[in-house]
């Protein structure tokens, strides 16, 4: 699971976190017609997100991903996809939310 770090390293290199989010979004399955790129080969789709108690919610409109790195004793960093937006935002959650994950190979 990629860092906190190796996620901000990843949208400079797509031209930053305002542009990111067309260039992860898979070219298809977001709300409204409004898919991305896929410029990147990422292929982000919406799979929302679960709150502890385990209600689901924003599927087919966000995306949720974790990040490897810590915010604190009970957060972790990760990054938000929207289907009425481009930018991949960053942003901390309670751990026990369920969030997708994107596994790296060093």
């Amino acid at each position: 699971v990629p860092t906190d770090e190796e996620w901000t390293e990843l949208a400079n290199y797509l031209g930053g976190k305002d542009v990111t989010g067309e260039k992860l979004k898979s070219t298809d399955g977001w709300r409204k017609g409004r898919s991305g790129t896929n410029e990147s080969g990422f292929n982000a789709l919406p799979g929302g997100s679960r709150i502890s108690y385990g209600i689901f919610y924003y599927m087919g409109s966000r995306g949720y991903w974790w990040s490897s790195s810590a915010y604190g004793s009970n957060y972790a960093w990760g990054r938000k996809l929207g289907y009425d937006y481009n930018e991949v935002n960053r942003h901390y959650n309670y751990r026990e939310f369920g969030f997708s994950v994107r596994c790296l190979r060093d």
